[in-house]
């Protein structure tokens, strides 16, 4: 059964200078949110943006959550979802 789904871009930003550079923040993000079939990602030094399928009910909140989920993992310290 498929549910229909929704690509939402979700961004984050590097907030302290212990923060890992982008370029590894953006391989590891991929990986660990692979389950939301990851469709675009855009480094910048500060910011990585990614696009990721969410159920289409709730796009914009599940893809903000599964960002946060992410980000809660201490590989990420230093880096937040953009506001």
């Amino acid at each position: 059964m498929s549910f229909p789904h929704s690509v939402q871009e979700v961004a984050v930003v590097r907030g302290g200078l212990d923060a890992l550079p982008a370029e590894t923040t953006a391989v590891r993000l991929f990986w660990l949110l692979r389950a939301h079939v990851p469709h675009g990602l855009l480094v910048e030094p500060e910011r990585i943006r990614l696009r990721i399928a969410v159920p289409a009910d709730d796009g914009p909140t599940q893809a903000r959550r599964a960002m946060w989920d992410a980000l809660a993992h201490h590989a990420f310290s230093g880096w937040r979802v953009e506001s």
